[in-house]
């Protein structure tokens, strides 16, 4: 008997213990918006979220940097993650910014930074608690097509490669931001975003490349001869900002088979189709990164070598 009241005495101070804790923390959050250094040593990472896409605004309230002056952020097609406070939110604040997108023009980082303020921007970055309230650290960026708000789903559209002779045709995937989900879509309609000619040619273009075009809007049926299928009906899209610093692209590492605008150290071991790099052309590349030029001489003699290591051919 004695036994069991020790037990459930402990438990009861146990329980008082930690409710007093969080007590205190939820005081601090509750005057700060953040724990209090010293008490932050559970939630402290050196990053507290991998990469993901957010929108954001900036903070208006007049106190002093970092505390206030940073971003609040919104992680899209996500009801919420943890922010540099320690807590899980749908919008979370950050208290300073680093732009790490490369070759970018002064004209151009004034440019995003503009858009920043205006709230205009699709971000793909990481959220680091490595200095007090947070550093976003943003990677790649997008800048919608005008100053009107997004409504809907957050995807990145590309065309498949897909053709028909008959519609609807699957001929577009759509990738959920932020989600693995991707959807064959038979249209994209763009005619609701405000645009200029120079944008929607921009826009198709990126349609076609890797990447994609990220876009906000809602599904809608389209019907034709083949059935019916799922289009997209956008209400805004962002254009990517790339750098247009020129880069001085170079030959680099132990056997010039890298091709960069800095030094690489690389070990030394000798690959026969290094020998392809001898003559081939290192420069700046369509995105905008330096890397060799991929012509037909290039990717004949890499395959030369690939054939004769795959049949085992000294």
């Amino acid at each position: 008997m004695k036994r069991t009241l020790v037990v459930l005495l402990s438990f009861f101070v146990l329980q008082w213990h930690i409710t007093s804790v969080h007590a205190d923390e939820e005081d601090q959050v509750k005057s700060t918006g953040f724990l209090l250094k010293k008490d932050r040593s559970d939630h402290i990472h050196s990053a507290i979220s991998k990469n993901l896409y957010f929108t954001i605004r900036p903070d208006y309230r007049k106190c002093v940097s970092p505390i206030c002056g940073g971003w609040f952020v919104n992680p899209v097609n996500r009801k919420r993650m943890r922010c540099p406070n320690g807590r899980f939110q749908k919008e979370c604040y950050v208290g300073t910014d680093k732009i790490d997108i490369r070759n970018l023009s002064e004209e151009q980082l004034q440019t995003l930074r503009q858009a920043m303020y205006d709230s205009r921007v699709l971000i793909n970055a990481a959220i680091s608690n490595s200095v007090e309230y947070g550093e976003l650290q943003i990677s790649d960026a997008w800048i919608s097509a005008n100053n009107e708000p997004p409504s809907g789903r957050f995807f990145s559209v590309s065309k498949s490669g897909i053709v028909c002779i008959t519609y609807p045709c699957l001929t577009m995937d759509a990738q959920v931001l932020n989600r693995r989900h991707v959807k064959a879509i038979a249209d994209l309609d763009l005619s609701m975003v405000r645009a200029s000619e120079a944008q929607l040619v921009e826009a198709n273009t990126a349609l076609s490349s890797d990447e994609g075009l990220p876009i906000s809007g809602s599904f809608y049926k389209v019907s034709g001869p083949a059935g019916e299928a799922l289009g997209i009906s956008a209400s805004q899209f962002y254009l990517k900002v790339v750098g247009e610093k020129p880069l001085s692209c170079m030959p680099t590492g132990c056997s010039g088979q890298i091709c960069s605008d800095t030094d690489v150290i690389t070990t030394c071991e000798w690959r026969p189709e290094y020998a392809c790099y001898r003559t081939a052309t290192c420069a700046a590349q369509d995105n905008n990164a330096c890397g060799w030029t991929m012509n037909d001489e290039l990717k004949r003699c890499l395959a030369s070598f690939e054939l004769k290591q795959m049949l085992n051919i000294k």
